[in-house]
């Protein structure tokens, strides 16, 4: 009767798949941020990322960005804001490799989630000041490329937009608008990736 648990035993890990291999992948990086309520203005944007990954490219990311001069004389081309402010925003993302090999040298992606967006503003003289907390999404695209097995240079741009459309009381009514409202803006960033076996 033992030796016949065990014979069952040994045949269901036979017929158990191996557990695949996976990767923790850390991104430090920098880029600007551009387009639609950066009215023009192209500021620096600092973050991080930090992502597991399954043999086939599939995986899970969170990621961090924070501009912190992101409403720095902010111009539609008729008004000007002169204040200062700064977005920070906080991302839950699934990321999908293309080529579904995560052991590929280039490895292109696409990745999307949601998670949360600050915006913080503050005009010139504190005649005003304004943060606000919203949820939002982001999605976007890129590629890494392994110099070797742990390191990889990485580029990456995404959209990034929150969900609320919140009425900006603090401009008055003028065509300016840098609250938070159907606020977005596009991300470009680049960075260095480091990759930790399981």
């Amino acid at each position: 009767m033992f030796q016949h648990r065990v014979r069952i035993a040994a045949l269901v890990l036979m017929l158990t798949p191996a557990a695949a291999q996976a990767d923790w992948l850390f991104t430090p990086v920098f880029g600007p941020t551009f387009g639609a309520d950066t009215f023009g203005q192209e500021h620096i944007s600092f973050g991080g990322a930090l992502a597991w990954r399954d043999a086939e490219g599939l995986g899970l990311e969170v990621d961090l960005s924070y501009s912190p001069n992101f409403f720095e004389d902010a111009s539609d081309g008729f008004l000007l804001f002169s204040g200062s402010g700064h977005v920070f925003t906080a991302m839950a993302n699934a990321i999908v490799g293309l080529n579904g090999d995560a052991a590929a040298r280039v490895q292109p992606y696409v990745t999307g989630g949601v998670g949360l967006m600050q915006m913080h503003v503050v005009s010139d003289g504190g005649l005003f000041s304004t943060t606000t907390a919203e949820p939002g999404f982001n999605a976007g695209g890129g590629a890494m490329v392994f110099a070797t097995d742990a390191v990889a240079l990485r580029g990456d741009l995404r959209y990034v937009r929150s969900f609320q459309n919140q009425v900006p009381s603090w401009t008055r009514g003028t065509d300016l608008d840098v609250a938070p409202g159907n606020f977005d803006f596009w991300r470009a960033m680049l960075g260095v990736t480091f990759r930790f076996g399981e």
